[in-house]
């Protein structure tokens, strides 16, 4: 009956391990008090959240879910708020305008990251958007739409388990031949390729300090759009579509302890892309 009296002041923080001490003949019973007194803050501090909130955490859960124990980098992003919009693009004109033609109106990310051109490896920046509804490469300057790819195109993203910052997003291979995949909508044909529907490029590979951040919201938005989560293959080698050709991604580890601007170089090397970390 004193139990209540003898809880810490904090006690309703679910971080707080404290719990009165009891008689060795009611360590059960203790122990079953503290357990069910622990879901009940749990469900207390829950219900302190607004929706934005539980948004947030349930990107940060499933952050969790993609890389513990599985992405070397993932334990720094831990502590690190993911917060979206970094170029304050909702606030933008010329975006407001744009995104009503596209549908892209609910931004989920956007930032200057970069695009690892396929030929040599090189790092291109570019405004990286990830709406509800599509991945979205703009010049970072005119905004203007260099690719369009509605969620339902991806399915696959690879990255390496190391310390690098690099992504590959995969893209489904064009479907000519069938009349449902050819029509003149954005969202059917997938890839938008300066204002040619009918290419299709293959693979994105990015290079982005917010990997972590990114991938988790495309794999939400991806989920979302078709029910179906895309798969995260996390390893040191694999393949990438470049359109008329496949490269084998290879990532080596040099011995560089904290992967630093700089720090990383990418190599194309015949049908081979390395990635020296």
């Amino acid at each position: 009956m004193k139990l209540a009296t003898m809880l810490p002041e904090d006690v309703i923080s679910p971080l707080c391990m404290e719990w009165p001490k009891c008689h060795p003949k009611l360590s059960e019973t203790n122990a079953l008090l503290r357990m069910i007194h622990h879901r009940w803050r749990c469900y207390k501090y829950r219900l302190k959240f607004d929706q934005t909130a539980r948004n947030r955490m349930r990107e940060k859960v499933t952050a969790s879910f993609i890389f513990r124990d599985r992405k070397t980098s993932y334990p720094r992003s831990v502590s690190h708020p993911f917060l979206g919009d970094y170029v304050r693009l909702r606030q933008n004109v010329q975006w407001k305008k744009l995104c009503l033609e596209t549908n892209d109106q609910y931004v989920v990310f956007a930032d200057i990251v970069n695009k690892i051109a396929r030929s040599s490896g090189k790092f291109v920046p570019i405004l990286l958007v990830v709406s509800t509804h599509s991945m979205l490469i703009l010049d970072q300057r005119t905004l203007q739409i260099k690719y369009r790819v509605p969620a339902a195109e991806i399915y696959r993203i690879s990255l390496s388990p190391l310390l690098d910052d690099v992504a590959v997003v995969h893209i489904k291979a064009p479907s000519f031949g069938n009349p449902e995949t050819s029509s003149n909508t954005s969202d059917a044909t997938g890839c938008l390729f300066q204002s040619d529907l009918s290419k299709k490029k293959g693979d994105f590979v990015f290079q982005t300090c917010h990997l972590i951040e990114v991938v988790t919201k495309l794999f939400l938005v991806v989920q979302n759009a078709t029910g179906k989560s895309p798969e995260v293959n996390i390893a040191t080698e694999f393949e990438a579509n470049f359109g008329s050709q496949t490269v084998m991604f290879t990532f080596k580890c040099m011995g560089i302890p904290e992967v630093q601007g700089g720090q990383m170089r990418v190599v194309r090397k015949g049908n081979k892309m390395e990635v020296l970390v």
